[in-house]
């Protein structure tokens, strides 16, 4: 079974290469990762960023 420390290290190792992830030519792969981040950290920014975005679009576009 993987110790508590190796698995801290084995995540600070994934975000590190997440971070790493920000030339250009990203994958939209490593966009979804990003864009999950994001949402994850900041989830009260993103409902209102879509909620912004259906008003823009209104109501017979918002299912889109």
């Amino acid at each position: 079974m993987t110790s508590p420390d190796e698995l801290m290290r084995s995540v600070a190792r994934f975000r590190a290469a997440l971070d790493a992830i920000d030339s250009p030519d990203v994958s939209a792969a490593a966009e979804l990762i990003r864009l999950d981040r994001l949402v994850r950290r900041y989830p009260e920014a993103a409902r209102k960023s879509l909620e912004l975005r259906d008003r823009q679009r209104g109501p017979h576009r918002a299912e889109t």
